[in-house]
């Protein structure tokens, strides 16, 4: 499910709608007066937790490398040994 912004010509109220990205085409109609409102071009921005994310920033700053976690550990050592068979 997207949110898209919506304006109506007609009394100028500003309004959200969250559809399935399948509409989003589908007009709108004004919760106040009822004309076909116009779609507005949003920036995009994302929640992630507590904060919201401008489009283009990082989700979050790591000051030290992270460890891998003992799954991730398991994945590398799997593929180092299909690599070494493949050699051989």
């Amino acid at each position: 499910m997207a949110v898209y912004e919506f304006v109506c010509p007609k009394c100028g109220r500003k309004f959200e709608l969250m559809r399935p990205m399948s509409e989003a085409k589908k007009p709108a109609k004004c919760p106040k007066c009822g004309s076909k409102a116009q779609k507005l071009i949003s920036s995009f921005g994302s929640k992630t937790g507590d904060s919201i994310q401008a489009a283009g920033k990082p989700f979050r700053k790591r000051t030290a490398a992270r460890a891998p976690s003992s799954k991730a550990k398991a994945t590398i050592q799997k593929a180092g040994k299909r690599k070494k068979s493949a050699k051989k």
